[in-house]
């Protein structure tokens, strides 16, 4: 089978075989999408594990970086058992789990900023949103007593990423076991690591969505008060460049859109109306969250095409040689907005009606006023709901579709063996 770029042909038999030694799971941002990402890795890491490819390193942003510590949690039973728990979490999930109700909070939210406008010391608003449920959670989704144990003992490596609030740059703090060092930092992206114990305190951080979550402290591995961060999607929400920097031979990387998308644009219905905010909004999330690791997945499919050509076989990956080949599986939805019809449906189906309506609105009021605020009308309706849209029937849909597209990833594809691909998609017949 083989793969084209630009007239140059890639063999698929080149990776068919291939046993790589340090393979990493990258999980991305998404926020209440993680729900998937734990549906296909729930499907995903035993097939790994029947392959011999059990991945020694995960590196998540955000909801990935939740997904990245669940699943750290575990790594000390086999793969098969791994998910059920992880899984547990997001269904058990609800919008009171993560933030205090708005219509309770909005009163105290508008205050401080009216008392900030008006230049009050003291006076700041830093979220619009009360995360403490969230704090809460944190400490108890994960058993971070075995996180510890499962990095001492080398079952796993975690790293999550976070973003700086005082110069704006990603920040990865990378917990492994030894004293082996970190990458340098990489100014071009830019990206720093920092050697970390992680735990609630960095999950947080790596979450903490901008302008709806307030920053968060991560103190200093000497105990010190250390800096605020902010959720690492800002500037690298899919961390793809950290796995290869950190050491990884193959990555699988975990999205909630393609990984190769032909036409990125937006599609908007009815030309002789503007965007909405909603429309708007879509568009800068699908720039900041989801192009650049198009472009990343794309550069390194690229990479890999130009070294298989410049190298006979085998030659790639023998020292001294400074290149390598890096097979990777990629595993997303179809569609960038697969996930956002899906969310716009169910909340759609949940109205019932006036009567119905008027109902739910009394038994929830916040999913009612997220749904209403975030819905949209345009042709990504529901994408904005989607990543807080923190209900069971939304998790419990997610969770599915994952799966699924976790099994068509492996389609066809005998046990024990891992469809590593090494270049862009077939162009072709296969």
């Amino acid at each position: 089978m083989q793969r084209s770029q630009g007239g140059e042909a890639v063999n698929d038999a080149d990776v068919a075989d291939v046993r790589p030694q340090r393979v990493a799971v990258v999980i991305a941002g998404a926020g209440a999408r993680g729900g998937y990402e734990a549906g296909v890795l729930s499907v995903l890491l035993p097939r790994l594990e029947a392959a011999g490819a059990v991945p020694t390193l995960l590196v998540g942003t955000s909801a990935g970086a939740i997904n990245a510590a669940l699943y750290a949690a575990v790594a000390d039973r086999p793969a098969a058992e791994q998910g059920e728990p992880v899984l547990d979490v997001w269904r058990g999930i609800h919008t009171t789990d993560v933030f205090r109700s708005p219509v309770r909070t909005g009163l105290g939210t508008t205050g401080r900023w009216a008392g900030q406008l008006i230049g009050i010391p003291g006076v700041r608003v830093t979220s619009l949103l009360d995360t403490t449920p969230l704090k809460r959670m944190a400490h108890h989704a994960a058993d971070w007593s075995q996180v510890r144990r499962n990095v001492d003992d080398g079952r796993t490596s975690l790293a999550v990423v976070t973003t700086s609030g005082h110069d704006n740059r990603t920040v990865v703090f990378v917990d492994r076991a030894g004293d082996r060092d970190l990458p340098p930092s990489d100014d071009s992206r830019p990206i720093d690591y920092r050697p970390a114990e992680v735990g609630p305190a960095h999950v947080l951080a790596s979450a903490a969505i901008p302008v709806a979550f307030p920053p968060v402290r991560v103190p200093t591995e000497d105990g010190a008060p250390g800096g605020w961060y902010l959720d690492g999607g800002v500037r690298l929400n899919t961390p793809l460049k950290p796995a290869l920097a950190l050491g990884a031979d193959a990555v699988v990387i975990v999205a909630t859109h393609p990984a190769f998308d032909a036409a990125p644009g937006i599609a908007h219905t009815g030309e002789s109306r503007p965007p909405d905010v909603d429309d708007t909004v879509v568009r800068v999330m699908d720039a900041a969250l989801v192009d650049r690791m198009v472009e990343d997945v794309n550069t390194l499919a690229k990479m890999n095409v130009l070294v298989a050509a410049a190298h006979r076989p085998g030659a790639a990956d023998e020292p001294g040689t400074g290149h390598a080949v890096v097979p990777f599986l990629a595993i997303g939805p179809p569609e960038r907005g697969t996930l956002g019809l899906l969310a716009a449906e169910i909340f759609d189906d949940r109205q019932g009606g006036a009567l119905g309506g008027l109902l739910r609105l009394a038994r929830d009021p916040d999913m009612r006023l997220l749904g209403r605020l975030l819905h949209g009308d345009g042709s990504r309706r529901g994408d904005l709901l989607s990543y807080l849209f923190f209900d069971p029937e939304f998790m419990e849909a997610s969770i599915e579709c994952g799966r699924r597209d976790a099994e068509a990833a492996f389609a066809g594809v005998p046990s024990g063996r891992v469809p590593w691909q090494i270049g862009p998609p077939t162009t072709g017949p296969r």
